[in-house]
């Protein structure tokens, strides 16, 4: 394959759309091929961080299933454990969108796969302290600091959250500090399972892609979906 410089492609502007592309403009003080590389860059990063944000969020809500079917002593706990309305109604839209798709044929697994992000970063918040935490899901990170609070952990999901659904919406995350995100991702793989952490830590292209930036937008590096 070809290698191309994004700034050689004069339809690209139109195609980012107007609004969006200006926001990379006015950080490049009008420079429209660094622009471009930016935003290609912005696009790599985001790939590079939601692939190794999968990990995490797979790994957590896993060993959160665990934990409620333990307090339920059913992989089936939404049906034995009461949640607040909130969450609540993330499991019963959860529960309604696998219905109309499996019709009767589908285990808890799939339960688990269907509940937004949202809804397993909220069992970490204080309204499910007592109900939740205090009843065994602290068993979930069985690495976590016991000098710590869990309001680090909700805090730190949450981050992340809201950083992935920046990525996934295809919005800037050019200005902030990827390595640090990086680094919280590994740090509370490794609360779960150190082996996650080492998955997360071997395989992710994150501080590469962070490295090359500047290499990027002087077109010494070309950019990788």
């Amino acid at each position: 394959m070809v290698h191309v410089d994004p700034a050689s492609l004069s339809g690209l502007p139109s195609m980012i759309g107007q609004d969006r592309f200006q926001k990379y403009l006015d950080k490049c003080h009008g420079d429209r091929g660094r622009a471009l590389r930016l935003y290609s860059w912005n696009v790599e990063a985001s790939a590079a961080f939601l692939g190794a944000f999968a990990a995490l969020e797979v790994g957590l809500r896993n060993a959160l299933h665990r934990e409620l079917s333990a307090q339920a002593s059913s992989p089936s706990w939404w049906r034995h454990l009461q949640f607040t309305g909130g969450d609540d109604d993330l499991i019963e839209k959860a529960l309604a969108e696998i219905e109309k798709r499996k019709r009767n044929v589908w285990t808890p697994g799939h339960v688990v796969a269907e509940l937004r992000f949202a809804f397993w970063v909220g069992l970490l918040a204080n309204r499910n302290h007592a109900r939740f935490w205090e009843a065994g899901l602290d068993n979930a990170f069985p690495h976590y600091p016991t000098t710590r609070r869990r309001d680090y952990l909700h805090e730190s999901f949450e981050r992340l959250r809201l950083l992935r659904n920046r990525a996934a919406h295809h919005e800037p995350i050019h200005a902030r500090d990827l390595m640090v995100d990086h680094e919280l991702m590994c740090e509370l793989a490794g609360y779960i399972d150190p082996d996650l952490q080492m998955w997360i830590k071997t395989h992710t292209r994150l501080p590469t892609v962070v490295a090359g930036r500047n290499l990027t937008l002087t077109a010494a590096r070309i950019t990788r979906f």
